[in-house]
């Protein structure tokens, strides 16, 4: 019985924790897409970032550690089609927080970032 509990256990670890969703909403060009910054729940994390816009432009993440906020081109600075489903993996870790920017103002039609913790 005890092996079943411990893999339970495992599993439950594996599972995604939603840290943030929008939808359908409208957004300033170069403005945090979020009200609040996100941060990881485990010591690393991945964010698995779900989103769609209805304009063209190009996504960035704003990473902040240490009162420092640095912005990271996504999709290698291209932009993004409009009404396209995009997936992006952001490796994040304890002290950092995570906002999202995109070039142009828009509707933002979805953006979820769900936490896959890589660790149990």
């Amino acid at each position: 019985m005890f092996k079943l509990e411990l893999a339970k256990e495992i599993v439950e670890g594996f599972r995604g924790q939603l840290k943030g969703s929008i939808f359908n909403t409208s957004i300033s060009a170069g403005a945090n897409i979020f009200d609040s910054d996100v941060s990881p729940s485990s010591t690393v994390s991945i964010f698995r970032v779900y989103c769609a816009f209805t304009s063209e432009g190009v996504l960035s993440v704003a990473r902040t550690k240490g009162g420092t906020t640095i912005t990271e081109k996504l999709n290698e600075g291209e932009s993004l089609f409009p009404n396209c489903a995009y997936i992006f993996d952001i490796l994040v870790e304890s002290g950092e927080t995570i906002n999202f920017r995109y070039s142009t103002a828009t509707t933002c039609l979805i953006l979820k970032v769900v936490e896959i913790p890589v660790g149990v």
